[in-house]
């Protein structure tokens, strides 16, 4: 029965894929409305072939070129020189608008230039890295820099706020821990591959007793100390179990997509974007996120905190 949960709790975490590769990422990024019959009309105005997502390199919508699909690029460079229907999603790389985005821009440590007379429909998020704009430009939406209006993180109440900040912030942990700790990631994302139905199994079950645990520990009061260990324990748990699923999540989009790239800490950062992604989804969202935390805990668990390897892999380790 575990492993029947298992393999459909990866289906979920797969969305995000699906997601990306049907060129409807953005739709999730707080930014989406209704717009059957008007993508319909657009369609027919489309002089440009669809984009698909870039690694380094060079993305250039030329001048007179129209294009209705996502720009998502992760690296490299995005030059906007026609029409962009959609959305722009660039992770550290340098992006360049001097014609029209009807969509929004969102950027993750890069940098932006808006050339003069340039025209953005929605708002453009930014965080770690720096814009510039020439005159008479015109947007639309709004600019969002977390670098400079931490205050919005505070202040705002938009659903899309918090996404995005829930992005970044799993974005960088999982550079962070790729880098500190690619052993304990490793090892956790294996067993969470290897055991995927015990992994929820204990996780679920870790995460029911819990409360009970460390609320007996605090009646005791001089477990005290104990429960508040026990409670950070738990949390860095999650967090690095998320981190190990985005792994996994990122080492099988590359593996079907792009076999060729092999930069494990590029595969982490990918697949915990899309598995915050995937998490702003309407209703599947929630049991996306929830299930994956489950798994990623309870591989943390079996693995005692990525020390050792549960069980056999089925494929040599990498």
């Amino acid at each position: 029965m575990t492993k029947r949960v298992g393999r459909i709790l990866l289906k979920l975490l797969l969305l995000g894929t699906i997601i990306m590769s049907g060129g409807l990422l953005s739709l999730y990024l707080g930014q989406s409305k209704a717009q059957g019959a008007v993508e319909t009309s657009q369609a027919d105005s489309c002089q440009g072939e669809n984009k698909q997502p870039a690694f380094g390199g060079a993305v250039v919508v030329g001048r007179g070129e129209v294009v209705c699909s996502d720009i998502i690029a992760l690296g490299g460079t995005v030059i906007i020189q026609g029409n962009v229907k959609k959305d722009i999603l660039g992770i550290g790389s340098q992006i360049v608008i001097a014609g029209d985005v009807e969509g929004s821009v969102t950027l993750y440590g890069g940098d932006l230039t808006i050339q003069s007379d340039a025209h953005i429909g929605r708002d453009i998020h930014m965080c770690g890295g720096q814009w510039a704009e020439g005159s008479n430009v015109h947007l639309q939406g709004s600019l969002f820099d977390c670098t400079k209006s931490v205050g919005m993180l505070l202040a705002g109440n938009e659903g899309s706020n918090v996404r995005f900040w829930y992005a970044v912030i799993l974005v960088v942990l999982s550079m962070i821990l790729s880098f500190l700790l690619p052993e304990h990631v490793m090892l956790v994302r294996t067993t969470a591959k290897a055991r995927i139905g015990r992994s929820f199994a204990l996780g679920v079950l870790s995460i029911l007793l819990a409360p009970v645990v460390i609320g007996v520990l605090f009646a005791l009061i001089i477990s005290i100390p104990l429960a508040i260990i026990v409670t950070i324990g738990l949390v860095i748990a999650w967090a690095l179990g998320l981190v190990a699923i985005g792994a996994l999540l990122g080492e099988l989009v590359f593996v079907k997509f792009f076999p060729q790239q092999k930069a494990r800490v590029l595969q982490v950062v990918v697949g915990s974007a899309l598995l915050a992604i995937a998490g702003a989804l309407p209703y599947l969202g929630f049991i996306v996120s929830i299930g994956a935390g489950f798994v990623g805990l309870g591989a943390v668990l079996l693995s005692r905190f990525g020390t050792r390897l549960y069980g056999q892999p089925k494929t040599p380790l990498l």
